[in-house]
């Protein structure tokens, strides 16, 4: 495919670029503790440059040096010295032939640092910025409003003297316009609350402080949120009433997105999540204005944004974590080689639980260089091997390409389908990201010409070889009661296989964990079926899962119909169900046609490590193989013990 409305240029105000293909601002977390820019800063974005996108927006950066700071290592513009290296920034990238814009923002009370001051338009709180420090945000007084206003002026010019492209005010996602704006966060009384003329007061304000500092040439963004999902909150029609102000107070282009952290699920929606779920917002946004206007939220592959654009649902499309997960992307799609673009599967993990979430810079499941740009180079191997890779999932797929890539002669041995855990979301429309990460791993082995023997591996088959790979990953963990032998029991790998037997049937699902929930959803969605899941504990999701996917896994499951008791432990699997013992003693008898033990997994043996060991042949075990744990795991493992062989 083409691609040809992706590639297109396309025009911002006067500015002019080289396609509509959109770098959204990502926080990296990787600038200096006074708000400058790092090397590291500069490769992240240079990069990006380099992967062929027509505008790299640079991350959410600070206005003023009172409360408009929200993250350890974010970049700021509220003083002189932060121009120079912003300059550096923007000439790297323009080096490349994108446009470079950059990002201004107030944290309001999303200011994650636990240190005062927080501010915000009123005293409405979210306990996860605040419980933990005991900070809480204070409302700005109408002085303090227009210092603000000032700011975000004077930042806009910093970024003008810095010689970047485009500026861009954050009016979205929770952050302090966003505060003003949302009734549900905005309970003033004065000029700046109230109405919705009162409550969009502050952001035209700033616009206008914008527009007064830097020549009408220099184009001018805002980014907002369609709505940001509360009940109570921003509507639709007044975001379609506030981009019309906008275009008449002299804003450029509308970059729609929605959400905010309080609902990540529509903020940084997750692999159970639909794809481009603000579509019905910028589409209405679009119909009422006059200025371009930018598509952003999951839209993931190059088939969804070249859509968008062909259909004229939107003017230019934005990418956030996809191009974290592949700078790539916009060359690979632009020459068709789009499966051999590195999927981003929404699973917020390395970006955010394991990344910021921890305090460290942003991460990825699936790029393990991202913002460690050019640190970890895949060369050539000093002596060329033979190595055995055994299995054929994501750690061995993965592990296979890199190795093939030194220069080793790879011989991959997989008795199954190619794909391993990740086979399980094929067919399915839950985490079906996840199907794309499967078919880019399986087609980055096929393309390679790498051998595939379908046997499994063992120390006879392995004796050939210089050294060998064990990825044969995590076995299922067993039910130690008692098990009729008419029942009929499944395992969650056999839901693809068998969904048309399942169909129309009930089925009881044991174990409320990650496993259990999504296999429940996956039940779900077979026509006409019906499923329980019983939990032994309290709750679900009670152990180490992402808590992105538990912000989203109970209502998902509550919206599909799946019926879920907790307190209640399975204590034998029966011929047409189970028997449950609850809390308080008692045992009564569910129901079922089909029973699926979701019960996670448990830690590999090591057997064939230690033979191929015992054998006298070198031995690397990678992925699940060495614990269970999540796709971030197989695939950095699988990484970084590769270009090491």
């Amino acid at each position: 495919m083409a691609f040809d409305s992706l590639f297109r240029t396309g025009a911002i105000g006067d500015l002019t670029l080289r396609n509509r293909v959109v770098k959204s601002p990502n926080t990296t977390a990787t600038c200096n503790p006074d708000g400058t820019v790092s090397e590291r800063t500069v490769s992240h974005y240079r990069r990006l440059g380099e992967g062929g996108t027509g505008l790299v927006m640079v991350e959410y950066t600070y206005v003023d040096d009172d409360a408009s700071k929200s993250i350890h290592g974010q970049p700021g513009a509220s003083r002189q010295d932060h121009v120079p290296g912003l300059g550096l920034l923007a000439d790297e990238v323009r080096s490349t032939g994108a446009a470079v814009g950059l990002q201004l923002v107030h944290a309001g009370r999303q200011r994650f640092l636990g240190t005062s001051p927080m501010k915000s338009a009123s005293t409405s709180s979210w306990e996860v910025a605040e419980m933990p420090f005991g900070v809480v945000p204070t409302p700005l007084t109408v002085d303090e409003i227009a210092g603000v206003v000032r700011s975000f002026g004077e930042a806009a010019q910093r970024a003008y003297m810095a010689r970047f492209d485009l500026v861009e005010v954050h009016a979205g996602h929770g952050y302090m316009i966003t505060n003003f704006l949302s009734p549900h966060t905005n309970d003033r009384t004065d000029e700046y609350g109230g109405s919705f003329e009162n409550r969009a007061r502050i952001l035209l304000e700033i616009v206008d402080s914008v527009r007064d500092r830097v020549p009408r040439s220099f184009p001018l963004s805002v980014r907002l949120s369609v709505t940001d999902y509360e009940p109570d909150g921003i509507v639709l029609e007044e975001t379609v009433e506030l981009c019309r102000l906008l275009e008449q107070h002299g804003v450029d282009v509308i970059h729609a997105s929605g959400g905010h952290h309080a609902l990540q699920q529509w903020e940084v929606s997750s692999w159970y999540m639909p794809r481009q779920p603000h579509r019905w917002g910028w589409e209405t946004i679009k119909d009422a204005v006059s200025i371009p206007v930018i598509a952003s939220g999951s839209l993931i592959t190059p088939e969804i944004a070249d859509e968008i654009l062909t259909s004229s649902s939107a003017d230019f499309v934005s990418l956030g974590r996809a191009m974290l997960a592949d700078p790539d992307w916009a060359n690979k799609a632009r020459e068709g080689r789009q499966l051999e673009i590195v999927p981003c599967i929404r699973c917020n993990d390395g970006c955010l639980e394991r990344g910021l979430d921890q305090k460290r810079s942003t991460g990825c499941t699936v790029n393990p260089e991202v913002t460690e740009e050019g640190r970890f180079p895949i060369g050539t191997a000093p002596v060329p091997k033979r190595v055995a890779v055994a299995g054929g999932g994501p750690a061995g797929l993965r592990a296979a390409a890199i190795l093939h890539d030194r220069g080793h002669t790879v011989v991959l041995f997989e008795p199954g389908e190619l794909g391993g855990a990740l086979n399980h979301a094929l067919g399915s429309t839950v985490k079906q990201d996840l199907a794309g990460l499967r078919e880019h791993l399986v087609h980055e082995v096929t393309r390679r010409g790498i051998e595939v023997r379908q046997v499994a591996a063992d120390a006879a088959v392995t004796g050939g070889f210089d050294e060998v790979v064990v990825a044969t990953g995590a076995p299922q963990r067993t039910f130690t009661g008692p098990v009729a032998e008419a029942a009929l029991v499944l395992s969650p790998a056999d839901i693809t296989a068998r969904r048309e037997d399942l169909a129309g049937r009930r089925v009881v699902v044991v174990g409320g964990g990650f496993q259990g929930c999504e296999s429940a959803l996956r039940l779900a969605e077979l026509s006409g079926t019906s499923v329980v899941v019983l939990e032994a504990g309290e709750g679900l999701l009670r152990g180490d899962e992402v808590k992105y996917d538990a912000l989203v896994l109970p209502s998902r499951l509550d919206e599909t119909g799946v019926e879920v008791r907790t307190g209640a432990e399975v204590v034998a699997v029966e011929a047409k169900g189970v028997r449950v013992r609850r809390a308080d003693g008692t045992e009564e008898a569910v129901e079922a046609d089909a029973v699926l033990l979701a019960l996670g997994r448990e830690p590999s043996s090591g057997t064939l490590a230690a033979e191929v060991e015992k054998a006298g042949v070198p031995v690397t075990a990678i992925g699940s193989a060495t614990a269970p744990g999540r796709v971030y795991d197989a695939l950095h493992t699988a990484f970084f013990a590769a270009r090491l062989i």
